[in-house]
């Protein structure tokens, strides 16, 4: 295969449809857009590679990820506004003087406005980088190798008539293979540091056998991988791998002292079967594709909070016993616990296990994590309990109180399988990128641009007392915040002079007082996740945070992780009416008005009504301060309500827009806090779910509703592939509510209830999120 006929492979049909889509482009003018501008980026490319900016090119091949299909680009949070981003840096970065001219030509070319042509072509840049890369163009082969494609393509891709789709058969000027340059990716490494087992090896293991078997799972260059893909640098990744394994272990052990919770633990197993290979080992490839990265961190993150109700705690034990952040503690958790389950998942499968048995196998784990620490980390013994699981974590497993006995699975003895050696695991490089260009991707709040992401420098490792000893106290590690100033406390060791960074641009600075305490005000952050960064003394500390404007979470490397607000409720509404949201937005909006709650009134906690009139049949959009709650249809009596889910303590701004997303009508309203004494128990309101299926909405949205039980899951998909899953306890007031920013796209939410992982859906709701 040459290189243009992995071009037609790559951008197919499909994927010339769905980049030309979100570029504002029917098919046919993206087709033409991409056949004729992606040889002249080609070309330049292959110019640039011989002059000195041929470095910059291979700096950047190397940085980006190796994209598996167009698709799977466009599917990452973010997906089409990272690509254009990182298009909008890199072609005057690497295509120079030329850059302003290929669009210029591609546009009259094809006869494309030079806006839409633009931005496809913006777009298309980091795909044939990406491409490029997966072709085997390296830091020491760019020159020759782009140079011997140079002028091959300069007749295009065969033509409007051929299509990017179109055989190779079918262009006009069939492109050479150039000697070096392999079009075929290269192989994704599979394995990891044990030998696979047969069904029946798998299904005999238990108890200490069963340890050391997972043990060499998570053990050489797996280990190493997951420990860098989560944060860690140097000879601490690997380590951190092998003391995450028994807090996991622990976890799961706790969680299936009951039958129910055996049962949910072997029903989510299921979602993590995909990554376990045929012979039941771990499939590490997912660690070399930072899309599969950020799915299984998702995923993980809805795992770990039916693990720990109280997860800071952990991540900062842990974290700081690591030389790490709690941050960095957090994601290597979300890692590891669906390759964790996935593994416990097939020994289950292979043995035939019930809740019961499950149970049992797990309950004869619980005396011998402790030998699972390495050495000097004797202390994570405290986590190794069920304090981990309420946040205590204080009390070591060996005091942890006597269980009732559960049904324990007996085998036969089993010499464990000897660990041979670990199958290289292939990192994400993270090449240095033009150092004039990293301040700029900042400066524009690119945090979640994989260029940022793949190139942002990894600190290095503080060791000693002051590693551990710089603690951010509040916020805490994955709160949500408005986007307003903010106070930043914690404590170090006396006297030390702190720098404080938002994504590697510096905010605010602090000095350690005598008494161990520090704080500082630090400016509004945009919206969005933000990781801070608290360094000095050789000491650092790293946290991130969830910014929008209703306090609301964000969700990616890819990955769905919605947050919840905390109240909802069959509550009641200020009956009183007045108009106070009429405007004069034409004569479509002209009869609008908000009736009920009145202006400026307080609201008791959870759920409360929307009430007012407007014109029969046109459909409105909600808004909760920045946040959209769905649409509506107002009713043919002209007559519009709208129950509102569950909102968080406070003031708050309801607007109603029109299709045109011209405001109708607001009203301001203050939500009272749930009484100090109210609770969740005996929750037996019918269940209600506020957003309808098939809706296009903007983001960040929030849904929920009431309900009865314990609370809600709500499950995320992009097509079939689950993203993420969030566990909603019920609230004071029996309400639930979810939050998410998916990024643009088709989003498929499941809700079912709590703790019945298989059980049919409660509802599922196809949702389009605008751009």
């Amino acid at each position: 295969m040459n290189f243009t006929e992995l071009l037609h492979s790559f951008f197919d049909e499909p994927a010339t449809t769905e980049l030309g889509r979100v570029a504002g482009l029917d098919p046919a003018a993206a087709r033409r857009v991409l056949e004729t501008g992606l040889p002249l980026q080609l070309d330049a490319l292959a110019a640039q590679a011989g002059t000195p900016g041929g470095a910059h090119i291979a700096e950047a091949i190397d940085s980006l990820p190796r994209f598996e299909s167009v698709q799977g680009a466009l599917n990452e949070p973010d997906g089409a506004q990272n690509l254009q981003q990182a298009g909008e840096l890199l072609m005057p970065a690497l295509l120079g003087d030329r850059a302003g001219d290929l669009t210029r030509q591609v546009s009259e070319r094809t006869g494309v406005d030079a806006g839409g042509a633009g931005r496809l072509m913006q777009m298309s840049l980091p795909l044939l980088l990406s491409l490029l890369g997966r072709s085997g163009v390296t830091a020491g082969n760019v020159g020759p190798l782009l140079g011997g494609l140079r002028g091959t393509l300069a007749g295009g891709l065969g033509g409007a008539s051929a299509g990017l789709s179109g055989p190779a058969s079918g262009l006009s000027a069939p492109a050479p293979s150039v000697p070096g340059l392999d079009v075929t990716p290269a192989p994704v490494e599979h394995g990891t540091g044990s030998a696979g087992l047969d069904a029946a090896g798998l299904a005999a293991l238990s108890g200490p056998a069963l340890l050391d078997w997972l043990r060499a799972q998570f053990s050489g260059k797996t280990a190493d991988a997951l420990g860098a893909a989560a944060g860690f640098t140097g000879g601490a990744s690997g380590r951190a791998a092998q003391a995450t394994l028994p807090v996991l272990l622990s976890a799961f052990v706790q969680r299936a002292r009951t039958d129910a919770g055996a049962q949910d633990l072997l029903a989510r197993s299921a979602a993590s079967a995909d990554l376990i290979g045929a012979d039941g080992t771990l499939n590490t490839r997912v660690l070399t594709d930072p899309a599969e990265t950020a799915r299984v961190e998702g995923q993980g993150r809805g795992l770990l909070g039916s693990l720990f109700p109280n997860l800071d705690p952990v991540t900062g034990r842990l974290g700081s016993a690591l030389g790490g952040s709690g941050a960095s503690a957090g994601r290597l958790l979300a890692l590891m616990a669906p390759m964790l389950l996935g593994l416990l998942g097939a020994r289950a499968r292979a043995g035939g296990l019930n809740a019961a048995a499950f149970r049992g196998l797990l309950s004869g784990l619980d005396g011998h994590l402790t030998g699972l620490l390495p050495a000097g980390l004797g202390s994570l013994g405290a986590l190794l309990g069920a304090g981990a699981l309420t946040g205590a974590a204080a009390t070591p497993a060996a005091s942890a109180p006597p269980r009732a006995a559960a049904p324990v699975v007996t085998t036969a003895p089993v010499s464990p399988p000897p660990p041979p050696a670990a199958a290289p695991v292939t990192a994400e490089r993270r090449g240095g990128f033009p150092w004039w260009i990293i301040p700029l991707l900042l400066l524009l709040g690119l945090g979640g641009c994989w260029l940022v992401n793949q190139n942002r420098a990894a600190p290095p490792a503080a060791t000693g007392e002051a590693a551990a000893s710089i603690v951010v106290t509040n916020p805490t590690s994955g709160a949500d915040l408005p986007a307003e100033p903010f106070t930043m406390s914690g404590t170090g060791p006396a006297n030390t002079e702190l720098t404080i960074s938002d994504q590697g641009q510096e905010v605010g600075k602090a000095t350690v007082g005598a008494d161990g305490a520090w704080s500082a005000e630090l400016p509004a952050p945009t919206t969005g996740e933000h990781t801070y960064s608290v360094d000095g003394g050789g000491g650092r500390s790293e946290l991130k945070v969830n910014v929008t404007d209703a306090s609301a979470g964000t969700e990616g490397t890819g990955t769905d992780t919605g947050s919840t607000d905390t109240s909802t409720d069959t509550g009641g509404t200020d009956t009183g009416s007045t108009d106070t949201g009429s405007t004069d937005a034409g004569a479509a909006a002209g009869t609008f008005a908000i009736s009920a709650p009145a202006a400026d009134a307080t609201l008791p906690a959870g759920t409360f009504t929307l009430r007012g009139t407007g014109t029969a049949g046109q459909e409105v959009e909600l808004f909760e301060d920045d946040t959209s709650l769905g649409k509506l249809t107002i009713g043919e009596d002209g007559a519009w309500s709208f129950d509102v889910p569950s909102p968080t303590a406070g003031a708050h701004t309801y607007t109603v827009r029109g299709p045109d997303g011209t405001d109708l009508g607001s009203v301001a309203a203050t939500v009272s806090a749930p009484a100090a004494d109210a609770s969740a128990a005996d929750c037996t309101e019918a269940y209600t779910l506020s957003i309808t299926d098939g809706q296009t909405v903007n983001e960040p949205f929030r849904f929920g509703g009431v309900g009865q039980g314990e609370g809600y899951s709500v499950t995320v998909k992009r097509g079939e592939r689950t993203i993420g899953t969030k566990d909603i306890p019920l609230d004071a007031t029996c309400g639930w509510s979810y939050q998410s920013k998916p990024g643009a796209g088709q989003i498929t939410y499941e809700v079912r209830p709590l703790g019945d992982a298989a059980a049919a859906p409660l509802s599922t709701v196809n949702l389009t999120v605008g751009q």
